[in-house]
């Protein structure tokens, strides 16, 4: 084969690749077969809210209220709902309450009235829901354990959380679901507010090279609230930063931590974040108004995996 072949075989093996769903290269496009799966991450003050949906299939995570702003002035959130309400929505299926604090779990009642079905079904970390927010005005509470394995639609859902420990006064926090939702080839991890050791004995590799992962709202404190040995097994590619200190979670994951990726870093201080999957490329974009799905970028290929 001369020169000229093998550098126009080369050519179009290049142009090939980036017409691949899911190459991670640029002006890849999600395969047209497939169905999309949306990750909202709504900036809502405080922690942040996560709205997921696929096909007519919706998941909310974690909406509550902004608590830095006074609980009376707050009417429930006025960011949270107006993005609901732009985006189309006019049903819950499910809905994920990682631990007790009112910026996590505050309107999980005005969540049921408005966007709630008798099918509809809330999960939280505790046998019985917080009396505050009970009795639902519908749908059905129940406890998520450490273990256990929901299927909502295509996406494979498995909680690995610290088993829950009644009577800890002001410990929520160390209570927080830790759970993997799987779409054909892309995990996202959910972290409410914690993630710790005990991670590691109980799921190991299990958690390990997850495709994007929402940071424990206290990942922004100091010390942070996740190790660094459950990092380093994690080992995410796309980091979803809630509210604030974006540099602060950096330098976590790229000094400290030492993780084995170069990890792409994003924080609802720059507003919005839309991540967009076909289950096998991921595509992100930020400052997302309501009510607007842009595609954005393709995430950039990992650098290294274990």
């Amino acid at each position: 084969m001369n020169v000229r072949k093998a550098f126009s075989l080369i050519l179009v093996l290049a142009l090939a690749a980036c017409a691949l769903p899911g190459s991670g290269m640029a002006g890849s496009v999600p395969d047209p077969e497939r169905e999309l799966l949306r990750l909202h991450q709504i900036n809502i003050g405080s922690a942040d809210a996560y709205l997921l949906t696929v096909g007519d299939i919706v998941i909310l995570v974690d909406c509550g209220t902004n608590i830095t702003v006074p609980i009376s002035d707050n009417a429930g959130n006025p960011p949270l709902f107006k993005y609901l309400e732009a985006s189309g929505i006019d049903h819950v299926d499910v809905h994920f309450v990682t631990h007790w604090h009112n910026d996590h779990c505050y309107n999980v009642d005005r969540l049921s009235a408005l966007y709630g079905t008798d099918d509809t079904i809330v999960y939280g970390p505790s046998a019985e829901i917080l009396k505050a927010l009970s009795p639902l005005p519908f749908g059905t509470y129940r406890q998520l354990k450490d273990g256990d394995r929901l299927t909502v639609g295509p996406l494979d859902i498995l909680c690995v959380s610290p088993p829950f420990k009644e009577n800890l006064s002001g410990q929520s926090n160390s209570q927080s679901l830790n759970f993997i939702v799987t779409y054909s080839d892309i995990r996202i991890m959910f972290s409410g507010d914690f993630m710790d050791w005990s991670l590691l004995r109980r799921w190991g590799d299990t958690l390990a090279d997850v495709d994007i992962l929402s940071f424990p709202h206290h990942g922004i404190d100091n010390p942070i609230a996740v190790t660094e040995q459950v990092y380093k097994l994690v080992n995410p590619h796309l980091i979803l930063v809630p509210g604030g200190e974006r540099g602060i979670v950096r330098n976590f994951a790229l000094n400290q931590a030492y993780a084995q990726t170069d990890p792409v870093i994003y924080c609802t201080r720059d507003g919005n974040i839309l991540v967009i999957t076909d289950g096998t490329g991921i595509w992100t974009a930020t400052q997302v108004e309501p009510g607007t799905f842009p595609l954005g970028e393709p995430l950039p290929p990992r650098k290294n995996v274990r």
